[in-house]
């Protein structure tokens, strides 16, 4: 079945503090090399008799596909304490437009069966990354602290930073190489500064009738940064994230793509 796509250029914010009227919030947003699934971010070490770093990843394999109302996930490690519930959470099969290894499962939001997600997590946490897949112009996502949104990313500010470089457009993966062409393919983090946090995050799609395809879902408190950034003049001013937003979306040129 055909579905249109829409695509549109934009600056990627990062460093950026998104303002809201109670509460702001600095984040990192940085990508990782092309073809790369998994971030190559460390984490700082948490109190448990192994001192492991405090990382964990939700790989969705272990579900059915379809829609789960509440999914409670502990991010393949109990020992570390974090545990997310997902709420609306729709799995599929990995096939050309999601699936990190080419296997498994990955999450999607959209493809006329949801608008989105979201996940709520037991504790304050500083870093989220995925591996976003077949990225469309209606991808956005939120997150929040005690209720309050402090950040918000719309997966077309993508498009400005991998447009022009080899290797990020169509699916790595073997048993997909190279299908979807017209589409990237690009780990994402996502840093909160040192006097911030989150405690839910909330994917949506906002076009109808194509998806928000990810996997790889990484929650933890990070170390050390990693991933390339946007040159520091693409960076906003403290609470201009609004405006920016604004601004791309009344000036950003749209394209449409076949999904196939």
């Amino acid at each position: 079945m055909i579905k249109t796509r829409i695509l549109a250029p934009a600056l990627l914010a990062v460093s950026l503090a998104a303002a809201s009227t109670t509460a702001a919030a600095a984040f990192v947003v940085t990508y990782e090399e092309a073809g790369v699934t998994s971030t190559t971010t460390s984490f700082k070490p948490g109190s448990n008799a192994k001192g492991e770093e405090i990382v964990g990843v939700e790989r969705f394999d272990s579900l059915s596909t379809g829609v789960h109302g509440i999914h409670v996930s502990n991010f393949g490690n109990d020992d570390l304490g974090i545990i997310g519930t997902y709420h609306g959470v729709n799995v599929q099969a990995a096939d050309q437009f999601g699936g990190a290894s080419g296997r498994g499962n990955y999450a999607v939001s959209g493809i006329n069966a949801t608008s989105g997600y979201s996940i709520s997590f037991n504790q304050d946490l500083t870093y989220f990354g995925f591996w976003l897949s077949a990225l469309d112009g209606g991808n956005q996502l939120s997150f929040f602290s005690n209720g309050t949104e402090v950040f918000s990313f719309s997966a077309n500010d993508v498009l400005d930073l991998v447009s022009d470089k080899s290797g990020y457009h169509g699916n790595p993966n073997e048993e997909f190489r190279d299908q979807n062409r017209d589409e990237p393919y690009v780990f994402l983090n996502f840093f909160a500064d040192d006097d911030s946090s989150f405690d839910e995050i909330v994917f949506r799609q906002t076009t109808p009738g194509a998806g928000y395809e990810s996997d790889n879902h990484t929650v933890g408190i990070w170390k050390e940064q990693s991933g390339t950034m946007v040159p520091s003049s693409q960076v906003p001013e403290p609470g201009s994230l609004l405006l920016l937003m604004g601004a791309v979306l009344g000036a950003a040129a749209t394209r449409p793509l076949r999904r196939v």
